[in-house]
């Protein structure tokens, strides 16, 4: 496998995620981050943007199908990011909401978002919502190639998030999204006992090693920390 030079490595700013992915993620790569409700990956989503923001000198776009960007913000600042309106001030993020009537739209849209802001960093929450507008598996599947392919052309490294059924572990909506994205990283939240107990993976990354394990993750008021080298409950389950 040929490895990415080092200064094409998007750091994500996590801790403990990026030792994961060999010092972070490669540039340009589209990465697909599924989890169930509660796993952690709308904060994971924040992170990249976020720190990139602060801690990178990259600005980046946090692009909602769903949730209201006033509440969204509101809840970034109760999580400890209490310098998100700074940042946005600066020009340095944003976070838009939009709504999905037409795929051909929001692509362009998108792409006007990244002009606007010269955004290295772009995510979309979550390619899940967009199954719902379409009756046509097809239109979905190409709509999400489109918004790839658009970021491709931008070298833009993203997060794609999506909902996974805890019950099933499948993702919600159209299955190629794994197909379309360069990498793939799940969270999990599981029960053990009377304890919920939340874990990582790397599943691809293309044009990168990563690890082959799951690792523990823990939530504070400080974000989301990868637990490398930790160890789970012997009745840890995926």
């Amino acid at each position: 496998m040929t490895e990415v030079l080092d200064e094409e490595r998007v750091k994500t700013g996590i801790r403990g995620f990026d030792g994961l992915v060999n010092g972070g993620i490669p540039r340009g790569n589209v990465v697909l981050v599924s989890g169930a409700a509660g796993s952690g990956k709308s904060l994971f989503c924040l992170e990249f943007i976020y720190h990139g923001a602060r801690d990178f000198n990259e600005p980046g776009v946090y692009v909602t199908l769903e949730e209201f960007r006033d509440r969204f913000i509101y809840n970034a600042k109760k999580l400890g990011f209490v310098d998100v309106d700074a940042l946005i001030g600066e020009g340095k993020m944003d976070v838009v909401r939009m709504e999905v009537f037409n795929l051909d739209r929001l692509v362009g849209s998108m792409e006007d978002l990244i002009d606007k802001y010269d955004a290295r960093r772009v995510v979309l929450d979550s390619v899940s919502v967009l199954s719902a507008f379409s009756e046509k598996p097809d239109m979905v599947r190409r709509g999400i190639l489109d918004i790839a392919n658009m970021l491709k052309r931008n070298n833009v490294t993203a997060l794609f998030s999506c909902g996974v059924s805890a019950a099933s572990g499948h993702n919600f909506g159209v299955s190629v999204e794994e197909y379309v994205v360069d990498g793939v990283v799940t969270l999990f939240n599981k029960i053990t006992d009377v304890q919920f107990v939340r874990a990582v993976g790397v599943v691809k990354m293309r044009g990168s090693s990563h690890s082959d394990f799951l690792h523990p993750v823990m939530i504070s008021g400080e974000g989301l920390a990868v637990l490398a080298g930790a160890a789970f409950p012997d009745n840890f389950r995926v």
